[in-house]
């Protein structure tokens, strides 16, 4: 295959009726004749604008294909050819579906492991994704060694990662120099602030929840990590990243006697959009009820053993690796919970 620098590359769309497809491409659009062939009875044509070079050509068997244009304009378009035209606006950096809620569990010896990203393999907990507007995922890579990674940052409303078990290495923009964080550790990372797996230990598994569950990946190659830039206190789109080092971390009462937290601080850095803590079994407990009001509520039980008890004498056991989602106004309570347990809890406002 020949160097493609001196090559030019184009898309092809059906032409319908070649007048009319071109008078919308032009006047509704934007976009300018480049050339057309034959003058008396055109079937083929080349416009172009927004970066964008599209060869129209007399042939029923083309895709009409999907255009999507960003800037300030809202909504679709059906060319006369049938090419739908999406607008997109300049500020949507992703797309937050309405969602809804169901009590889903998952268990850590049911698993459904799939290769994701960079060679990681994720377990999906929330089977449905909260109708796409939450992923929560268990990433593992099970052999220790460099992760071939590279510079990228992702379009999110929100998304934290709680390392489970052993350790992994991470650069991110504007933090410095590379750090390692280990089991028990947790960070906030910002909505498109630039980072990268740089290497990990064996058996290194970490959770990750994300809002919302779809979301684009980008990379960044002219981005080198670390950036000379240092400035932890930057704001990336509203929030700040934080990192939570487990064994600097102050415990300190729960909401129900007999369990103490630890709380990330991930709430403050995200302005109450979410509240996230590990929670330990300890000491005396009394009997509770309660149900919150939230756009989300996950639990994901890192160690031990916890009873749940829900509305109609439902009763679900959960082990370690287990999770699951509670759905807003849903009354429970923690029966048999271990003195030792402990779980990670993801609370919406």
């Amino acid at each position: 295959m020949s160097k493609l620098n001196d090559q030019i590359a184009e898309i092809v769309l059906p032409c319908g009726e070649m007048d009319k497809t071109l008078t919308f491409f032009s006047n509704e659009l934007g976009f300018q004749l480049e050339s057309i062939y034959p003058a008396d009875n055109p079937i083929d044509a080349v416009i172009y604008g927004f970066g964008l070079r599209i060869r129209l050509k007399k042939d029923d068997t083309i895709s009409p294909g999907v255009i999507t244009i960003t800037g300030k304009t809202t909504g679709n378009l059906i060319a006369p050819n049938g090419t739908e035209i999406r607008f997109k606006h300049s500020g949507d950096s992703y797309f937050l579906p309405k969602g809804n809620q169901s009590l889903q569990i998952s268990k850590l010896n049911e698993p459904k492991w799939k290769i994701g990203r960079a060679g990681m393999e994720y377990r999906n907990l929330i089977s449905d994704r909260y109708g796409g507007r939450f992923i929560a995922s268990h990433i593992r890579i099970q052999k220790a060694g460099p992760v071939p990674d590279y510079v990228h940052y992702h379009k999110i409303r929100f998304q934290m990662i709680y390392c489970y078990k052993g350790w992994g290495k991470v650069v991110y923009e504007d933090q410095g120099d590379p750090f390692t964080f280990t089991e028990g550790d947790c960070f906030l990372q910002p909505p498109e602030i630039r980072h990268r797996v740089l290497e990990n230990s064996d058996q290194f598994e970490v959770i990750e929840i994300t809002s919302p569950a779809s979301h684009m990946t980008c990379t960044d190659p002219n981005l080198e990590l670390p950036n000379s830039n240092i400035d932890p206190t930057q704001i990336f789109n509203g929030q700040t990243f934080i990192i939570h080092k487990a064994e600097n971390a102050n415990w300190e009462d729960w909401r129900n006697p007999g369990f103490i937290m630890r709380d990330i601080g991930i709430a403050e850095a995200t302005h109450d959009l979410a509240q996230v803590q590990v929670v330990k079994s300890s000491g005396n407990k009394t009997s509770f009820t309660e149900k919150h009001e939230t756009e989300f509520h996950f639990i994901f039980l890192l160690n031990g053993s916890m009873e749940l008890l829900f509305q109609g004498n439902r009763n679900y056991n959960l082990g370690s690796g287990d999770s699951i989602t509670i759905p807003s106004l849903t009354e429970f309570s923690i029966g048999q919970c271990p003195d030792g347990t402990q779980f990670l809890e993801i609370l919406f406002a």
